[in-house]
């Protein structure tokens, strides 16, 4: 079965559209296989007058059921829940791309986005994303000194908004709180409506609102670099967490990068930093950022 990522209703009145959302999926579907209520019913062992409450988003679904009706209608269960980043996708695109691996789909991403980047809004600059010690804040630091623009790291504009330090903000309201704060400091950079080096923080990418307005709105550049370079970069910056145990550390890090590559690889462009000097980096990033700043013959 497909990968079932979809966005979760946030509270009580998302909840109930939600609800609806799924029972206008069952009705269409039914619809349009000429099926009616009590076929569906027989084929999916579910009453009839459960499909009605479902149908008109008054039923208190369970996966358990909503299994037995996707079984019935011979579909995916992922084709049952509403999902922001498919819907309007036409299901021939849909389709051809869920056949490709995970390989594959990035380049088709790639080429898609080149193709079609008219679309897109790069106005505001460039977003750095990936771990850190992989050379973001050096790099895009330099690289707004050279273009005149502002440098912005997102961790610092959440604790000036909040007015508190990031590990504040996580003990006092948890991950709600901290996406939150990310997602208003986001806002708040494009607010600015100006071209900006913007660094963001490594876990980003996994709040996927969040992530897609990103993409949307910056040339994003994935600064990667290997686990084992971001462990000395970190620590050879002073941070001594990492040092517990390095290489329980290494092995951490290698699961954090594998979980959270294919988010990373939907950046517009990767600039590997490991085993380079950071002048050559820093060229490299230059010619990939010339044509979203106004930057001087080096």
């Amino acid at each position: 079965m497909p990968e079932l990522r979809t966005q979760l209703p946030q509270g009580e009145a998302d909840l109930d559209t939600y609800i609806e959302l799924i029972g206008n999926r069952v009705r269409a579907l039914r619809a349009k296989r000429g099926m009616t209520r009590k076929g569906l019913s027989k084929d999916s062992d579910v009453s009839e007058r459960y499909l009605a409450q479902l149908e008109t988003g008054k039923a208190n679904i369970t996966l358990a059921i909503l299994w037995r009706i996707a079984e019935a209608f011979d579909i995916p269960f992922s084709e049952l829940i509403p999902d922001k980043s498919c819907d309007g996708i036409t299901p021939l695109l849909s389709n051809f791309l869920v056949r490709l691996d995970s390989d594959k789909q990035m380049t088709a991403l790639q080429l898609l986005k080149r193709r079609f980047s008219e679309q897109i809004n790069t106005g505001h600059g460039i977003a750095l994303v990936g771990l850190r010690g992989a050379g973001k804040t050096t790099l895009g630091q330099q690289l707004a000194d050279q273009a005149g623009v502002r440098f912005i790291r997102l961790t610092s504009l959440m604790e000036e908004l909040a007015n508190m330090s990031v590990a504040e903000m996580l003990d006092l309201g948890g991950q709600k709180k901290f996406r939150r704060v990310e997602a208003q400091a986001l806002e708040h950079v494009l607010e600015l409506n100006e071209p900006v080096v913007l660094e963001t923080g490594g876990s980003l990418v996994s709040q996927t609102e969040t992530f897609n307005a990103l993409l949307e709105n910056f040339f994003s550049v994935w600064v990667k670099a290997s686990p084992e370079e971001h462990l000395r970069r970190v620590m050879d910056q002073g941070d001594t967490r990492p040092m517990d145990g390095f290489k329980e550390a290494i092995e951490d890090l290698k699961l954090i990068l594998e979980e959270r590559e294919p988010e990373y690889r939907q950046a517009d462009y990767v600039l590997n930093t490991s085993e380079r000097t950071e002048i050559d980096c820093l060229s490299e990033l230059r010619k990939v950022a010339e044509a979203f700043l106004t930057l001087e013959k080096s």
